[in-house]
């Protein structure tokens, strides 16, 4: 308290724990609850006692079964490029999300404040072949149980978004071709976020969103 008695610090929280927090929606209800609540009652602090002191971030983690240490590039970044060097979420996210470990094992979610407003999106890592739009391609055929079968030609370059994407399963047996498709689409408003291999997609916002 004596440090943000001197107003020289931005809050940012990390929830490691179980996807379950944010996946089930009740319990996503309660934690949007806790998020506007906590920057209410601490923009009402500030703007009495400290005023530069405010919440800045809170993330969350959506992998069913997280592994926080997946994360450590990730938070590790974080603290350098944002909390040592004091620069802004938006201009460095490109070098956050670098991860690749990361980005194939779950998905984040951002609560940030703007004023006295809370946004939230979640990021997801998106690949034309192996996780369109977000969701995993599974590794075995839910119909012919045919492992990695799928047809992926012509799903474009791993950072290309072309609206919706199917895939078929190519496994031709004794009754003939398997006739199982998956089909992915995007269904929220989206940023995208580049980076050298797939692309990393901002679900909840839309492209002129700031970050």
């Amino acid at each position: 308290m004596d440090i943000i008695g001197h107003g020289t610090v931005d809050a940012h929280w990390f929830f490691f724990c179980c996807g379950a927090l944010v996946n089930a929606p009740s319990s996503f209800k309660r934690l949007k609850c806790f998020a506007n609540k906590y920057v209410l009652c601490t923009l009402l602090f500030s703007w009495t006692q400290v005023s530069r002191w405010k919440p800045t971030n809170l993330f969350a983690f959506d992998a069913p079964s997280f592994h926080p240490v997946f994360a450590t590039t990730f938070v590790l970044d974080f603290f350098q490029y944002i909390i040592i060097d004091g620069r802004s979420f938006k201009t460095v996210v490109g070098l956050l999300f670098s991860s690749s470990t990361l980005s194939r094992h779950t998905g984040i979610v951002r609560f940030w404040t703007r004023d006295a407003d809370v946004n939230h999106c979640t990021f997801r890592w998106s690949h034309s072949c192996t996780q369109p739009w977000g969701t995993p391609v599974p590794y075995q055929c839910p119909t012919c149980y045919c492992i990695q079968a799928w047809d992926q030609k012509g799903n474009g370059p791993s950072s290309e978004l072309r609206g919706s994407v199917t895939i078929s399963c190519t496994y031709k047996g004794e009754d003939g071709q398997c006739t199982k498709q998956l089909i992915f689409e995007q269904s929220h408003p989206y940023k995208t976020l580049k980076s050298p291999e797939g692309i990393w997609v901002a679900f909840g916002i839309d492209k002129s969103d700031l970050l």
